[in-house]
């Protein structure tokens, strides 16, 4: 249910595309889902996610450009501008606060355990970095020399299923430094009952 709540947009995306198969038409529709996950944010008091306005000004400009222009090309490039986004704003949280991305992702469930060395965890920066800008410009070569179509299923299953695996890849790297217990099991309750 969290994912359907975080990630409606980009489902109605979906829908709208294999539905109407209008990549222009299914682009507005995420852009609003943007606006409404932004307006119920601001109506429940919730603070605005920042990727939230950022998916919806640039899905706007490039809707806007691709109707005007009449050129769908302009919403390939969104995948390809919000790779490479996130690649610079992992590389500057690196450089300039010594934050690194698989700590983001694994921050909500406390997998990661304080010992992972920063080395390691900037080279895993870096990984997640040259994907993100890598996959970029396969999207572009993907979206200039395929049909609609088969760029729609590249993004759609190769982005998901790549970054999926880079995702592992990184736990791997980090299997010492990993605790795939649940938290719970070893808190204090387990210890005292042990005792």
């Amino acid at each position: 249910m969290t994912f359907l709540k975080e990630n409606y947009p980009i489902v109605a995306f979906i829908a709208v595309y294999l539905i109407t198969k209008n990549l222009i038409l299914a682009a507005a529709v995420w852009s609003a889902g943007s606006l409404v996950q932004i307006l119920t944010s601001v109506l429940t008091k919730q603070p605005i996610k920042k990727s939230h306005i950022a998916y919806f000004v640039l899905g706007v400009l490039l809707v806007v450009s691709a109707y005007y222009f009449d050129d769908e090309n302009f919403i390939k490039w969104k995948t390809s501008i919000i790779l490479w986004a996130g690649s610079l704003v992992i590389l500057f949280r690196q450089i300039f606060s010594k934050k690194y991305i698989i700590q983001d992702l694994l921050k909500a469930n406390q997998v990661l355990k304080d010992t992972a060395p920063h080395s390691l965890l900037a080279k895993i920066n870096w990984l997640w970095i040259l994907y993100l800008t890598g996959f970029g410009f396969l999207n572009l070569y993907v979206a200039y020399t395929f049909s609609t179509d088969v760029w729609f299923w590249f993004k759609i299953i190769g982005l998901f299923a790549s970054t999926m695996l880079l995702f592992i890849i990184s736990i791997i790297m980090l299997k010492e430094h990993v605790n795939l217990d649940d938290p719970q099991k070893n808190g204090p309750d387990k210890k005292d009952s042990q005792e």
